[in-house]
């Protein structure tokens, strides 16, 4: 687990941008033309214009002359779920016989990484994850393996999905009523999230991050694991967990094995309530002067995602 610097932060996603949605939300504006050319855009779709504005702010943040020296990690969850969908649905109506070329492309996880290091004229690795509710403690840690390895000493990661209310509405209409209410119950937020991270502390600091995604037997004994490496949490840092399917246990765990007069669980709506969240949570903390360390517990299925920040 290496520990990356933080130069810079940039954000386009509700509960930083915008307030949260009262259930499923979708962003009201999406500024993508001021950073993206006009002949360029019919080529994006939702996640990958999300991600293009989470990126270039924060390279302004950071102050980056080069973006295309950076290494690229990008990283979504469900990916572009509105052109798979309309792909889906072409398929169905033309019968194969035609589909759109523009939305081919846009229905593979990494597309956003594509569209985004044209975008800036990279020249450096580009890699992309996807790991469900662990996606932004995936990229995080792929991040630090790809400056591990060389090749660049800089990297901008960036982590979103998109989210449509229309989804329910669909699902109504196709007579899947407990899929739909399902999905209005997990109340996804859209947005993205993009930082640009280094091994070294020069220029503009935000802190210091680690993070890790690992395979457990228990939850407690991860837990566990995961603070005897990171060290007991200082008194006044924020703790918070999120999970998945089979990670509900998540929160007993934490009680068991942190102390309770030296930190606070969270588990619930706000920063941190999506796949991608943890990286919400990471620049929602940030923004808080008060905020001097964040410890994130993610769990889904049988792997345990952290994510360490002090200030």
């Amino acid at each position: 687990m290496t520990r990356l610097h933080l130069h810079g932060i940039g954000s386009c996603a509700l509960g930083i941008d915008e307030p949260f949605a009262d259930g499923p939300g979708q962003l009201a504006e999406l500024p993508i033309k001021q950073y993206a050319k006009p002949a360029k855009l019919r080529r994006y779709a939702r996640v990958a214009r999300l991600v293009f504005v989470a990126a270039y702010r924060a390279l302004e943040d950071a102050g980056v002359d080069d973006p295309g020296a950076l290494a690229v990690v990008t990283s979504t969850a469900m990916g572009e779920l509105t052109a798979s969908l309309k792909l889906v649905e072409q398929i169905r109506e033309k019968r194969g016989i035609h589909v759109s070329p523009a939305l081919v492309p846009n229905t593979v996880h990494n597309a956003p990484a594509g569209h985004l290091t044209i975008g800036i004229g990279s020249h450096s690795p580009a890699v992309t994850v996807s790991q469900g509710w662990l996606s932004a403690e995936a990229a995080l840690a792929a991040a630090g393996d790809l400056l591990e390895l060389g090749g660049a000493d800089r990297v901008l990661a960036c982590v979103g999905d998109e989210s449509d209310p229309a989804w329910i509405e669909r699902l109504e209409q196709a007579g899947a009523s407990d899929w739909a209410g399902s999905l209005a119950r997990e109340a996804f937020q859209e947005g993205a999230v993009g930082l640009v991270l280094g091994t070294e502390p020069g220029g503009r600091l935000l802190g210091s991050i680690e993070a890790r995604v690992e395979r457990v037997g228990n939850l407690r004994d991860g837990v566990a694991r995961a603070v005897e490496t990171l060290g007991s949490p200082r008194p006044g840092t924020e703790v918070r967990a999120r999970h998945g399917a089979g990670g509900e246990g998540l929160v007993e765990a934490l009680a068991e094995v942190l102390d309770a007069a030296s930190a606070a669980v969270v588990d619930g709506p706000g920063p941190g309530s999506s796949q991608a969240g943890a990286a919400w949570s990471l620049v929602d903390r940030i923004g808080d002067p008060e905020c001097a360390e964040l410890l994130l517990f993610g769990a889904e299925l049988d792997e345990l995602g952290t994510l360490h920040w002090k200030r």
